[in-house]
Parts: C-alpha cells; structure tokens; sequence
C-alpha cells in the first residue's frame, strides 16, 4: 500500500487548526494581539521539509522516519479528536439546559481543555522531533527559504489570483 503523506500532513494540519481557530475569538479578547504562530520561527512543518526536500537534500532515511513521525501523530490526534467531540457534545448538553449545574460544567470544560492541551502538545511534540531528524545545515536552508517564500508573500500585489 503507497502512503499518502500529503493526505497524512493535510489530516494533521486539520486536527492542529480546528483547535486553533476554535480557541481564536476569546484569546483575541482576552490577550494584545500575538503572531499567528509563534513557533514558526523556529519549527518546520513537514509540508514545508517536503517541498524544499531535494533543496536540503533530505536522505531516504530522514524521509521515512519523519513520516513515521507524522503517522504516529495521526494515530494519536484522531484518537484524542474523538474525546474531544464527545466531551464538547457532553459540555453543549450540560450548557443547554434551563438551569446549568456550573460545577459540572466546569468539570466538563476543564476535560475538554485537558484533551486540547493534549492534542496541542502531540503536535508541538511531533514538530520538535522532526527539527531533531534534520541536520544543522539542513535546518538553515530550509528557514532561509521559508523566509524568502515570506517575504515575496508580502510583496505580491493585492488582488491576485
């Protein structure tokens, strides 16, 4: 059976970003305005590796173990995606009813928080053991071209398709 890794990478870049753009709105109340990701920085997400892979010469080797990596973080997610869409379910139910036992609630947000706190960490962990599949030199190449992709970003005109 061939791997898909692009189906793989958009599965777990859906999982990170519901959680994301779920949380957005109170943050952005609650906290002065924060970078998008602050992490971008100094991580590579594999789409980016896989793009830039022949640039940085990335080995059969590094390849299949970043693959590994991903998957692993597939299995777990979708798992922990599962809970988590119980748990909200159970948490909208509780928020339904005519009179909320807050108690309940709380302990039912505090579970869904849990599991996104969880979630989060899985793919922060999964970012880091990649960067440490990559070597020094491949690491600068590939900020080096995320940057320079950025910045013609920023210099596109607007209205373009």
């Amino acid at each position: 059976m061939r791997l898909n890794i692009g189906r793989l990478l958009w599965l777990a870049t859906v999982c990170a970003l519901a959680l994301f753009v779920g949380a957005e709105p109170a943050a952005a109340q609650a906290t002065p305005k924060q970078e998008a990701d602050p992490f971008a920085a100094v991580l590579f997400p594999p789409e980016l590796i896989m793009q830039h892979a022949r640039a940085i010469r990335l080995s059969d080797d590094q390849r299949v173990t970043i693959t590994r990596h991903i998957e692993q973080l597939q299995s777990r997610v979708v798992r922990m995606q599962w809970q988590l869409t119980e748990q909200v379910q159970a948490l909208r139910e509780t928020l339904a009813r005519p009179r909320v036992d807050q108690d309940r609630a709380i302990d039912q947000l505090n579970r869904v928080l849990d599991t996104e706190q969880n979630i989060k960490q899985a793919h922060l962990e999964m970012l880091i053991r990649i960067k440490n599949v990559l070597r020094p030199e491949q690491q600068t190449e590939l900020a080096r071209l995320r940057d320079a992709a950025a910045e013609r970003k920023d210099f596109e005109p607007e209205g373009k398709l």
